[in-house]
């Protein structure tokens, strides 16, 4: 793996070279490191061969290592910010590089030719790394990033851990100073984008050394992380990895004693902080005695059978691999960055007969556009994509005649929803939108819209993209079904007016289809959605690209209504819900900085410390629970959702909220593309199959053992039979992980899959139950959110705890309290999950943060992914596809014209 980490204080720099970096992990009798110098700057700097103390230490000061001349204009390493010492620049970064443990393992106990392979793999990574490397602008009111491509490095080879197992890895030491050949001197290194490509430059390691492994004799196996030599004995594994244990148990201490913070970012400040102290007195050659006597016979003879002969192979299918990182990564984005899809593909081929120039040049025969004076590869297919929706609102505008313009809405209407009504029923445009904030009341004014459209005899279908949505829009009273199933049946009315609920959260893909569809029928579409909320999981964001790029009249909602002060039972509270309300309105419009001040003013943001915040949620959880109101916490990954819903469990068993639990069997779905499911790789002990989609002997709702997979497909244990899946028919099932889990009545749940009931009832993708009894059979008998009882059988348990969920998850859900447990993720947090976190309660809602200021900054950062049709994209995508359009029209308007006639000869308006 690659692991960076900056160094910030200059004490700690200089200790840290003569305490760690030149000895290793052990004192061995007076023997020093010596590191080797690696990059172009430090070419320029005449810095070849081994690193002296004197070099590295003046580099760490800012100095040039020759003259001691200021080398780059900040020196100091320390500032005041109110009040308090803070770090002013970076010391240098600790890129550390290591391969998996058997690697090590062999390499340290019988075959010094891989420490070789390790050295030549990591420098060839850390040469592709510099190319990343980067100064900052500053000059006629420039604010951005040049790339330099070089750096000063210092790589030191250490053998073992802490722990004194067998660890091989290099610490690859990059100094804070780069050479900007533009302004011909000596700068601060920018290394945001050798973060970036952090994936790239492991995963190249990784390929590099494995296929030197191979020329070796050894085997791999690949895994979904990484690889590891064949025939390895796990037990082995295991046993020299003794600081990876010590970590793994001081975290469990922490757990156990109320940490609900981020696992992983404890677990890194735990390897940094608690570390063993050097041992004196040994040596290389001791600790290879240590660890031998540590093998039993059997895996010392598994060490000595491991290497065979050299295997000639053919060339890798260079082709295919690239095909494979592209399904995965243009199935959710539009545009990627290069070193992107070369590191998925590195994965994919690990090991396998191809360089990086082979890579390299595979995918630029791939078809991808390339933006000028960036890394960033836009796939081709979903720029048609993208411009056909665009070309279809753009060409469709007032092309048609008014859906019903003489329809007189309901008195319940609000003043904003009868005008929004109107507009929708007197579009002229083959596309209408219709955008309703968070609360607005938007499934009321398209119920309104539907009767409308009856009205003039036209024949309306509304979709949404999920099963709970349209679950939701039959309880407001719109008959209703999923885009996937009209999509797949391609049954539609002649003239029909297609609604389609939550349009934001649709992709590029499907909205083309459904255009597509509703086109060869001679239909209308309208589109109700919110860009400001959660766009889709699929790739492209095909509302957004309509509004930005075709630019149509669009109704709107924007009274919010779900923050009611009429719902207050005292003056008091009916002031904070108007307050909320401004609050929520705010980051509708965008505000999201102002919106988080007013909120903060209300006394609604918390900053609490890691160990106590998770107590403080699940405190509020039951304070909410108390007043009798519904609550729901929202989390930013899956890995605070859970480590919330344990907090706020473990609080309500304490209250004695809960029932006896009893041990239940559950699953838990795997995040897992297409492209991974038909990969062996991704497959791990303890998984199983969910089956969405009925195939052979395997029924819709089956959950099946996944007993291995291997090169024909995945293996399926079902009523004690072994059955193999192909991998063609992977998109049938879904990938999940058995969970045991205490379920007691009262728990909350969140089911994660559809189905029906023993009752016959729906049961949806993400809606959230309170159990209320579980059976003697292990049948659970659940209430939804509408208060009716449902019953799961045995075999469905395709689910999750239900307190916490993720604020996708949380969008189109309504409760009194909404309770936002920060975990402090950047990636995680932004604009649009700030909207649609706060916007969730009626009454009220409270943050708790690490970090004030800091989820200040982040919910300014925009959420949404980059469009094929960006900037100055989309004029390109014009002109290069004019005679597309010039031929799609052609081909669209004799159809057009013929529905037209047709519907006048019935009477309709077109």
């Amino acid at each position: 793996m690659l692991r960076p980490k900056p160094q910030l204080n200059l004490q700690n720099a200089r200790e840290y070279f003569r305490d760690h970096l030149r000895v290793g992990d052990y004192y061995s009798e007076g023997q020093t490191i010596a590191g080797d110098w690696l990059g172009l700057a430090a070419e320029r700097l005449g810095l070849t061969g081994a690193v002296t103390e004197k070099e590295f230490l003046a580099l760490c000061e800012g100095l040039h290592p020759e003259t001691g001349k200021r080398l780059t204009a900040r020196m100091n390493t320390a500032r005041r910010v109110d009040g308090k010492l803070a770090a002013n620049r970076r010391i240098f970064h600790d890129f550390t590089i290591s391969p998996p443990k058997s690697v090590s393992i062999v390499a340290r106990c019988q075959d010094s030719r891989i420490v070789d392979a390790h050295r030549d793999a990591v420098r060839l990574a850390m040469i592709e790394l510099e190319k990343f490397a980067e100064t900052r602008i500053r000059k006629s009111k420039q604010n951005a990033e040049r790339v330099t491509g070089n750096i000063v490095a210092a790589c030191f080879q250490h053998d073992t851990s802490r722990a004194l197992d067998p660890h091989l890895h290099t610490h690859c030491v990059v100094f804070n100073a780069t050479f900007d050949p533009v302004e011909n001197r000596w700068k601060a290194l920018q290394t945001v984008g050798m973060y970036r490509a952090q994936k790239f430059a492991e995963n190249l390691y990784f390929h590099e050394l494995s296929k030197r492994l191979r020329s070796l004799g050894y085997g791999i196996e690949n895994n979904a992380r990484n690889f590891e030599i064949s025939r390895v004995p796990a037990a082995l594994i295991e046993r020299f990895s003794k600081r990876h244990a010590q970590i793994a148990a001081e975290a469990e201490r922490y757990v156990a004693n109320g940490y609900d913070g981020d696992i992983g970012a404890l677990r890194r400040r735990l390897a940094h902080e608690h570390r063993d102290r050097k041992i004196k007195g040994a040596t290389a050659e001791l600790l290879r005695e240590h660890w031998n006597r540590q093998l039993s016979p059997d895996e010392a003879r598994a060490l000595t059978g491991l290497r065979g002969v050299p295997a000639i192979t053919q060339r890798a299918d260079l082709r295919s691999i690239v095909g494979w990182a592209d399904e995965h990564l243009f199935t959710h984005r539009a545009v990627v960055n290069d070193y992107e899809l070369i590191a998925t593909a590195l994965a994919r081929g690990r090991g396998e007969n191809f360089d990086l120039d082979a890579l390299r040049s595979a995918v630029e025969q791939h078809g991808y556009l390339r933006e000028d004076g960036t890394r960033k590869l836009i796939s081709a297919e979903l720029l048609r994509c993208e411009l056909d929706i665009v070309l279809a609102a753009q060409d469709g505008r007032k092309r048609h005649r008014a859906l019903n313009p003489n329809y007189h809405p309901s008195p319940s209407l609000s003043s904003e929803q009868e005008r929004a009504a109107r507009r929708i029923l007197t579009s002229r445009d083959f596309i209408t939108l219709f955008r309703g904030g968070a609360g607005t009341g938007k499934s009321h004014t398209l119920k309104e819209v539907a009767l409308g459209l009856a009205a003039a005899e036209r024949p309306v279908v509304v979709l949404a993209p999920q099963r709970q949505q349209v679950h939701a829009l039959e309880t407001d009273g719109l008959p209703a079904e999923t885009l996937a199933r009209t999509l797949a049946t391609g049954r539609l009315d002649h003239g029909a007016v297609v609604i389609l609920d939550e349009a934001g959260q649709v992709g590029g893909r499907d909205l083309h289809a459904l255009i597509r569809l509703v086109q060869a029928h001679g239909g209308r579409l309208i589109l109700s959605g919110d860009t400001r909320q959660h766009g889709a999981v699929a790739a492209s964001d095909a509302l957004r690209a309509i509004e930005q790029h075709a630019k149509p009249r669009v109704a709107v909602l924007r009274t919010i209504r779900r923050q009611n002060p009429a719902l207050a039972r005292t003056s008091e509270e009916r002031r904070f819900i108007r307050r909320y309300r401004a609050v929520v309105k705010k980051a509708s419009e965008g505000k999201q900085a102002e919106s988080f001040d007013l909120l903060d003013q209300l006394g609604c943001v918390r900053e609490l410390p890691d160990e106590v915040r998770g107590v403080a949620v699940a405190g509020e959880y039951l304070t909410a629970m108390e007043r009798g109101e519904s609550v729901v916490v929202v989390a930013q990954t899956w890995n605070e959702v859970h480590a919330v819903n344990d907090a706020v469990r473990t609080a309500l068993h304490s209250a004695g909220k809960l029932g006896p639990g009893t041990p239940t069997v559950t699953y838990q779905p795997v995040d897992r593309s297409e492209s991974q499911k038909r990969d062996p790789r991704f497959y791990e002990p303890g998984q199983a199959a969910h089956f969405l989609r009925s195939y052979g002997r395997f029924k819709k709702g089956d959950t099946c053992e996944i007993a291995e997979a291997n090169d024909r497909g995945v293996v399926l244990v079902k009523d004690g039979r072994r059955s193999t899946v192909g991998y063609r028919h992977a998109e049938r099932f879904i990938v999940t992980k058995r969970t045991d889990m205490e379920i007691a009545p009262g728990d909350r749940l969140q089911l994660k899959a559809n189905g029906r009931s023993v009752e016959g009832t729906r049961l949806h993708n993400g809606e959230l139950v309170t159990v209320a009894n579980v059976d003697s059979s292990g049948a659970l008998i659940v209430t939804d959110e509408r208060g009716a009882t449902k019953t799961l059988t045995s075999s469905q348990r395709l689910l999750v705890r239900g307190y916490a969920v993720t604020s996708y998850g949380s969008q189109g859900k309504t409760v009194d309290t909404v309770l936002f447990a920060d975990a402090g993720e950047r990636a995680a947090t932004n604009a649009q999950q700030w909207y649609v976190t706060i916007s969730r309660g009626r009454k009220r809602v409270v943050v708790f943060t690490p970090d004030k200021d800091q989820l200040r900054t982040r919910v300014e950062s925009p959420g949404e992914r980059e469009l094929a049709t960006e900037g100055e994209r989309l004029a390109l995508a014009l002109r290069w596809t004019q005679q597309h359009r010039q031929e799609l029209w052609a081909t669209q308007r004799p159809r057009q014209e013929m529905h037209l006639r047709e519907g006048q000869r019935m009477g309709m308006s077109a």
